[in-house]
């Protein structure tokens, strides 16, 4: 009789832990398709973040920087979700106070924190900020590049996707508040999960050594944005993946503030002239590659078109200049003698 008891006891036993490991796949399965969500939403997501902001705007050292307690309050329909969150800067060149008086920002929530909240499955999120507190013009500079990240989906799907928020920040020392739109950009964890591929570090690899379309569309992407920002071997605004050790590793850009199609007032002490002679960085490929590549972009034309011209945030002004440097690039396409020219006969080898 006691061994049937004590058989019992085990089968429940193992069924409990069946239950609870069903539980928990179901679970991280939820988890997972939020975090997804999170980015595919076009609504903009109202916030407000309070901290001691004033002690953030003068950490600008990225060595000793550290994480300040933060709450963020959500508003869903009728009610107001509170929830804890570290907050600290981050950024290189925006992150002097010289350039920028608002620092870019990094978010790091707990998972469990943020269960059943708009939230759920993120865990560290930057945050793209305004700039300058009293300049509208920086203001129309963030939702640029904004605009940047969501043409760059459109040319691939190995790409950052970002969330546009409008954040009304408090300072709980000193009561100031200050309301602008930001952008959050998606985590690289987040992409590579949802592509299936996993991130690689690769100093000194090559352009040729990438995946070949995915080398030339990047070079052209970067080239109608009149961004030269970037550099493959120095890994600089770029991030490689690939799906296991024995395909090419895959590109994905990010930071497009100094391209022209941004426009950020700080790019000439920079970047100087060469930003707006809109030079082309990538590197010679064989014709029959970039016939396929400009077919892509031809094919995504009204798409991209339409990201800036249905983008209800930015002003006319704003946008027709955006329009005006998406046009140039396809005036460059529709001229074979041009685009072979630049893309090829003047192309680093």
């Amino acid at each position: 009789m006691r061994l049937i008891t004590l058989i019992g006891c085990i089968g429940f036993a193992i069924s409990a832990v069946a239950s609870s490991n069903n539980l928990d796949a179901a679970l991280r399965a939820r988890v997972k398709e939020s975090a997804k969500r999170f980015f595919e939403e076009e609504k903009v997501l109202a916030l407000t973040v309070k901290t001691d902001f004033t002690a953030l705007r003068h950490e600008r050292d990225r060595v000793s920087n550290d994480y300040h307690p933060a709450t963020v309050i959500v508003k869903e329909g009728n009610d107001s979700i509170v929830l804890p969150v570290k907050i600290k800067t981050r950024g290189n060149f925006r992150l002097k106070a010289e350039h920028c008086d608002f620092p870019p920002l990094r978010f790091n929530f707990k998972k469990r924190d943020v269960l059943n909240t708009v939230f759920e499955g993120q865990d560290k999120l930057k945050l793209v900020t305004h700039c300058r507190d009293t300049s509208a013009a920086m203001q129309q500079t963030m939702l640029r590049e904004y605009l940047v990240y969501k043409l760059y989906n459109q040319i691939s799907d190995y790409s950052l996707r970002v969330r546009l928020v409008k954040v009304r920040y408090v300072d709980i020392n000193y009561g100031w508040e200050l309301e602008k739109y930001a952008f959050f950009i998606e985590s690289v964890d987040q992409m590579a999960q949802r592509m299936g591929v996993e991130e690689v570090e690769m100093a000194n690899l090559t352009q040729q050594q990438l995946l070949q379309n995915n080398a030339v569309s990047l070079a052209l992407f970067n080239y109608m944005i009149g961004n030269t920002d970037w550099s493959i071997p120095k890994l600089h605004n770029v991030k490689l993946f690939r799906s296991n050790r024995h395909n090419p590793p895959i590109a994905v850009p990010y930071d497009f503030d100094m391209s022209e199609f941004v426009g950020a007032c700080y790019m000439q002490f920079y970047m100087g002239r060469e930003l707006h002679e809109c030079r082309y960085k990538g590197k010679r490929v064989t014709k029959d590659a970039l016939e396929q590549a400009i077919a892509h972009y031809e094919s995504v034309k009204k798409d991209l078109q339409n990201v800036i011209l249905n983008f209800p945030y930015l002003d006319l002004q704003h946008k027709q200049e955006c329009l005006t440097i998406i046009d140039t690039f396809y005036d460059v396409l529709a001229n074979k003698q041009v685009w072979r020219r630049v893309f090829i006969a003047e192309a680093l080898k």
